[in-house]
């Protein structure tokens, strides 16, 4: 079934940035947008992956912007695939942390264009985008609310995870024995190693239960471990496991957003008290 788009939408697209990042950014006519919520698409997608998905965030009355993340889209790396293929926990890790950091130049555009202030701006990614959506909820504490899809932390434990697909023509032994820049990347940016730079951010965590990629593990290791951190306040985390493989249903969608909905504040957030003080 197609997806029901209602009303007319301003669409623009733009280089944003110090480093000149590929957006999308896409509003609704029948208000101004104050919250904002930007979209991160998987891995080999592009920010058009993510098209569908800002159309109705935008329906929802969001200002939605979807980015490319570094080696794709219109960052598209040639040697995408030899180097993936040759070191593909250095390669998908640097991916990640180096656009989850693209985030902050994101956010500081957000605020200088459209005003859109802290408590007003949300960051969710699918896949690849919800491991970057999870480092950059480590980085950049203007994130309100963050929702990751079938994306996970625990990094060492997801490449055991791919390395026993044996499906992809990646090499073994860097997957098996990673090197030095990839344990420091695992060291320095796994949101398991970063837990108490996560909140007071509103974390949403889905997953597959079927996923043969994303290890449910990694998952429900990060919740159990963050829910410490939110004893004051356990509605700003939540995980949700569903009967799925790797996949971001129309149910998922929905839940997303609602998420966000819930969490982004409509007036001045100093009128809020989340209980962090």
């Amino acid at each position: 079934m197609k997806p029901e788009i209602k009303g007319t939408y301003t669409f623009e697209k733009r280089r944003i940035g110090k480093d000149r990042i590929p957006t999308l950014l896409f509003s609704h006519e029948r208000e101004e947008p104050q919250r904002a919520v930007i979209c991160l698409h998987g891995w080999t997608g592009s920010k058009e992956s993510m098209l569908t998905h800002c159309l109705k965030m935008a329906d929802a009355g969001f200002l939605s912007i979807s980015i490319d993340a570094r080696m794709h889209g219109e960052r598209l790396d040639p040697e995408f695939w030899r180097k993936f293929g040759e070191n593909f926990p250095r390669t998908f890790f640097s991916v990640v942390t180096n656009t989850a950091k693209d985030i902050i130049q994101v956010v500081d555009y957000l605020e200088a264009r459209f005003g859109t202030c802290t408590g007003r701006i949300g960051l969710m990614g699918v896949s690849m985008g919800g491991f970057i959506t999870l480092v950059a909820a480590t980085l950049e504490k203007r994130l309100e609310a963050v929702a990751s899809v079938i994306g996970t932390a625990n990094f060492p434990l997801f490449i055991k995870r791919m390395l026993s697909l044996k499906v992809f023509p990646f090499k073994e032994k860097p997957m098996s024995s990673p090197d030095e820049e990839t344990r420091n990347l695992f060291e320095s940016f796994d949101p398991m190693k970063r837990l108490s730079t996560i909140p007071p951010t509103a974390v949403l965590l889905i997953g597959g239960l079927q996923d043969p990629f994303i290890p449910k593990e990694g998952i429900t290791q990060l919740y159990d471990s963050l829910k410490p951190y939110y004893d004051d306040c356990s509605d700003r985390l939540k995980m949700h496991l569903y009967n799925v493989g790797h996949a971001y249903t129309v149910e998922m969608e929905s839940e997303v957003i609602q998420w966000f909905d819930k969490h982004l504040h409509v007036s001045n957030p100093s009128d809020y008290d989340n209980g962090f003080g």
